[in-house]
């Protein structure tokens, strides 16, 4: 099986769906950080409208394509939650429109790489403020092997960051019982 190449505009599509019935409220209000993880909003959200605000449902990404210069990281996030989040209309939200070729969870794992926070930071623009506009994002050129290798990768990965959550989890509840299983200080 031989890896393909394909541009993410090929692949990704933007959504412009807004909250303009307000069906979300303010406990839907996300913000992106830069671990590449959805976070509870730090805006003052007083007598802020909902209206305009974008849907993010299962299995879509956001991400802000105006950031400061914050360490050399691109603030993007997955929701691989069973709910749907609301984002600022300033964020871009899009989602893997060919799941023939592209799985969701793969394409975040690329997006976690270093690599790729270099490759969006070498390819912004400005400079107090700096732009990793949505045309910038569809140029990318990715190598994608088929979908069934895309999934073992994900699941691998899933897999990884479940037992270190749950170790860190169990660390924090009882770290007297993890350093008697595992014999070392935590």
């Amino acid at each position: 099986m031989r890896n393909e190449k394909y541009k993410l505009g090929d692949l990704l599509k933007i959504s412009e769906d807004k909250n303009s019935n307000l069906e979300y409220d303010i406990d839907s209000v996300k913000g992106v950080s830069i671990q590449k993880s959805f976070i509870e909003t730090k805006a003052d959200m007083t007598g802020v409208s909902l209206s305009p605000y974008l849907i993010v449902r299962p299995d879509y990404f956001s991400y802000v394509s105006v950031t400061s210069r914050n360490g050399g990281k691109i603030s993007i996030a997955y929701n691989n939650y069973n709910e749907t989040f609301i984002v600022s209309s300033s964020y871009i939200v899009f989602f893997v429109e060919r799941t023939d070729i592209l799985l969701p969870e793969y394409i975040f794992l690329y997006f976690n790489r270093p690599e790729f926070d270099r490759y969006a930071r070498f390819h912004s623009w400005g400079s107090a403020r700096e732009v990793f506009s949505w045309d910038d994002m569809c140029d990318i050129e990715i190598e994608l092997p088929p979908v069934s290798v895309q999934r073992k990768y994900a699941d691998v990965y899933s897999t990884i960051t479940r037992n270190a959550n749950l170790r860190t989890k169990i660390t924090g509840i009882c770290p007297v019982l993890i350093k008697g299983a595992l014999g070392e200080a935590v």
